[in-house]
Formats: structure tokens, sequence, C-alpha cells
């Protein structure tokens, strides 16, 4: 069984978040794990955004996620907030994780009043796609990207409430 928190709820398993992120997105000859320690440090207390979710099993970090302000896409500079750094340990994919830091992720933006969010896709496309997101456009360039939307606008029929 898997549980998400919040990474300001387990700081012990910061420097393992950043070491995902570092390794899988931002690793460059000349670079350390500190051009992602210092921004996510931002996300070590309870606030709407940034955020961080750690997905564990027992004690073990086994994935993470975060809700940033803005993903750098400087095409679309008005697009806020997005989800970024999905990563789940390789011996753990295909076994819901992602799905579960995508739902935790989700309902945190709700219930900061976010009405939509976004995210970039280099590739599963179609994960993002299963879990109710939907292409917002695509951009071309040295890597064609999907940027991706969902509205966080409330659905009673599937929350339970109504805003």
């Amino acid at each position: 069984m898997f549980e998400i928190k919040y990474l300001y709820e387990v700081p012990q398993h910061f420097d393992t978040v950043a070491d995902w992120i570092y390794r899988q997105w931002w690793q460059k000859p000349g670079s350390t794990a500190d051009v992602v320690k210092t921004p996510l440090r931002e996300h070590m207390q309870a606030q709407p955004l940034p955020a961080a979710f750690v997905a564990l099993e027992g004690d073990k970090p086994v994935g993470s996620v975060l809700l940033i302000e803005s993903d750098g896409v400087d095409a679309l500079p008005d697009l806020k907030p997005w989800l970024a750094a999905l990563y789940v340990l390789p011996e753990y994919r295909g076994q819901g994780v992602g799905k579960l830091l995508v739902q935790a992720l989700e309902q945190h933006a709700q219930q900061a009043d976010f009405t939509d969010l976004y995210l970039v896709a280099t590739d599963r496309v179609s994960f993002y796609y299963d879990l109710g997101w939907r292409v917002y456009t695509k951009l071309v360039g040295k890597t064609g990207i999907t940027i991706m939307h969902k509205s966080m606008a409330a659905d009673p029929v599937t929350t339970g409430n109504s805003k």
C-alpha cells in the first residue's frame, strides 16, 4: 500500500527527491544537485504553491511530483500552475504510484482554488490522458513537447461537492 505525503511532512526524504529530479532532468556536466535543491527548499512548508508530494511504501520513498508556478515554457508565460517532475522509481512503475501522486497534486490544487493545471509532456501523453488531462497545444523545436491541461473546476458528480 502506498501513502502520499507532502515533502515537508517527511523532510528526511528531501535529498532523495532532489537527487531524483536532478538525475532525471537537470544533470549536466559542471552542474550539481544544488541546481535542484535550492528551488526545492521552497516546497518545504505548508502552502498552496509550490508544493511537493512523495509516495511512500512504508518509510521508503518511491516517487514524487511537484506543483510549481512556472515550468519555463517561454511561449506560454501566462499559464500556471504546473505539474512537474513526476518521478517513480523504475521498480515501482506500473503499480499506480504515478496516478496516486497526480491525484494528490490535483486534490491539493482544487483545495487551493486553482482553476487550471498544466504540464509539459515529452512522452507519456496517454498516461495523463487516461487521468483526464487533455492536449492544450504542441510546441515544435529541438524537442517537440505537448502541453497538457486539466480543469480543476469541481465536478459535483465526481467530487461530491460543488463550488
